[in-house]
């Protein structure tokens, strides 16, 4: 399953609240993510053999395994670039469509997403205590509606409504660029700080309002979601970092389960494999406590 197609996701579940950076292959003629027209083919062909996708024997990995300058494997600068340039490559595409021109945004995409991303993180979420403070409660239930303006949550919407073909992938790579913060720096605040991330990732699957807004979400986006979630998360927990005491145990294996019973996720036996693994580490760390 090689190439990749491009889509915004959802500024609102990772950090501004599940915004997908996509991984671009540049087409004669015009910017646009090379991954569509392949998705649509396969699909299509998939539907003509059996209703079900079948999860490959590859993994997500696998498909990722491209990254060669020169002859020479990619070095860790080398995927910095690329993860910036296709970032800024994506916004690029964005410009060009009819649907975002006619919302009038001041400026081009890129600068908005960087004046979103730092609204989001100056004002970030707490994703704990709700039990204790109602307050709390209804500040989470309403934060984006708060934090972001009604022309942005319709950007926010448009973009997932009209770029959707592709979102294992993408969320895959939006993933690797969000997590790059360690490798790659942070420049004009992209990506986010760790403790930005944790606060939202911990915010959609530990409280009543993230929880809420994943579940209006399509199934196979919030499955995916709350898959990614989970996974900064337990990365929180094993850096020590997981400073607001965030159990993620009881999700796990429902999750899974609800994951590899999905049979529109290509690569659904790898990420319910994935939420395992995690499981049992925190078994084995139990008994060994």
């Amino acid at each position: 399953m090689k190439g990749n197609r491009g889509i915004l996701l959802l500024v609102i579940a990772l950090v501004v609240g599940g915004l997908l950076v996509v991984y671009f292959s540049a087409k004669e003629g015009e910017k646009q993510p090379a991954f569509q027209e392949t998705a649509k083919t396969e699909a299509e062909d998939t539907q003509v053999s059996s209703p079900d996708l079948q999860a490959p024997e590859e993994k997500l990995e696998d498909v990722f395994r491209e990254g060669v300058v020169e002859g020479q494997p990619m070095t860790a600068e080398d995927e910095c670039e690329r993860l910036e340039r296709e970032l800024r490559e994506f916004f690029s595409y964005l410009d060009t469509r009819d649907y975002v021109r006619e919302l009038g945004i001041e400026g081009d995409t890129f600068t908005r997403f960087k004046e979103i991303v730092h609204v989001l993180s100056v004002h970030p979420p707490v994703p704990a205590g709700e039990g204790i403070n109602y307050d709390r409660i209804i500040e989470n239930i309403y934060h984006f509606y708060r934090v972001l303006s009604l022309k942005d949550l319709k950007l926010i919407r448009l973009i997932a409504e009209h770029e959707a073909d592709a979102m294992e992938i993408n969320l895959a790579l939006f993933s690797r660029w969000l997590m790059s913060g360690d490798r790659c720096g942070q420049e004009e605040g992209l990506p986010p700080s760790w403790d930005t991330i944790y606060r939202y990732a911990g915010f959609m699957v530990n409280s009543i309002g993230g929880r809420a807004y994943l579940f209006r979400r399509e199934t196979r986006l919030r499955l995916l979601l709350n898959y990614y979630c989970l996974l900064i998360v337990h990365e929180a927990d094993k850096r020590k970092m997981n400073s607001f005491g965030i159990d993620i145990k009881p999700f796990l294996q429902p999750l899974a389960e609800e994951i590899e019973n999905n049979q529109l996720l290509y690569f659904r036996r790898e990420y319910a494999g994935k939420l395992i693994d995690v499981r049992n580490y925190y078994l084995r760390k139990r008994r060994a406590s």
